[in-house]
């Protein structure tokens, strides 16, 4: 699925997209940090429009609920139901239903974001939870030339040489117009490709306290009936 790419093969392809072969205008390093630059860009291209090509996972620490340090946005959390593997997902709260389960502790069966952290409801003390997200783009400015970049697709390839040969010849002012032409016909290819994986999130009703029945929840003073929600 991926086509990889070394650093050094794209820095070598930018320097002639960029009629700068033999030029020192313009030294690796930066050509470097023009090529993460524009990898950057691309990154958010795919990870915007729901393609989940940069998904990762982590086990969630109960005993301190911070994002990874690498967090970018989340796809969702699910609980691990058992050594078989079997999970459960947790729905996403909403706002207005923030004090709703305050002072409850039990397994949890719904996630938000607050600030830098993760927060499960109700607060489980025990029991294995997955946090699916996407990370932030990694950063190429300082790598080796050996170092393998996953462009995606040729395009993508396409897309970042002809992004960072576009930023060099703006920068030697010279034309540019070929540059941006093949930087647009390659992100309109990039883009083709990540809506065909797209993934349509249904949205759900915020949850009220009449709704608990349905939850599997007894009350405000009554218990999780954890079979209500195992299969949803």
């Amino acid at each position: 699925m991926a086509n990889s790419i070394t650093l050094g093969t794209l820095v070598t392809r930018c320097k002639q997209r960029g009629n700068a072969v033999g030029s020192d205008q313009i030294e690796t390093a930066e050509w470097k940090e023009l090529i993460s630059e524009v990898y950057g860009e691309l990154h958010g291209i795919v990870s915007e429009t729901g393609a989940r090509y940069f998904e990762t996972e982590a086990t969630v620490n109960l005993g301190s609920l911070a994002l990874p340090s690498d967090h970018l946005s989340t796809v969702g959390v699910d609980f691990v139901i058992d050594a078989a593997g079997r999970r459960r997902e947790l729905a996403q709260l909403m706002v207005q239903e923030r004090t709703l389960f305050a002072g409850v502790t039990c397994q949890a069966y719904l996630f938000a974001l607050v600030g830098g952290n993760l927060a499960l409801y109700p607060t489980p003390s025990t029991g294995t939870y997955k946090h699916i997200y996407v990370p932030q783009p990694t950063d190429y400015s300082t790598a080796a030339d050996a170092t393998s970049v996953d462009t995606i697709t040729t395009h993508g390839a396409r897309f970042i040489i002809w992004g960072a040969a576009a930023i060099a010849l703006h920068r030697s002012e010279s034309a540019q117009q070929r540059a941006l032409e093949e930087r647009a016909a390659a992100l309109e290819k990039v883009m083709d490709w990540a809506i065909s994986r797209a993934i349509t999130m249904p949205k759900r009703r915020i949850v009220t306290e009449t709704d608990f029945g349905d939850l599997g929840y007894t009350g405000l003073n009554g218990a999780w009936n954890p079979a209500s929600w195992l299969y949803r």
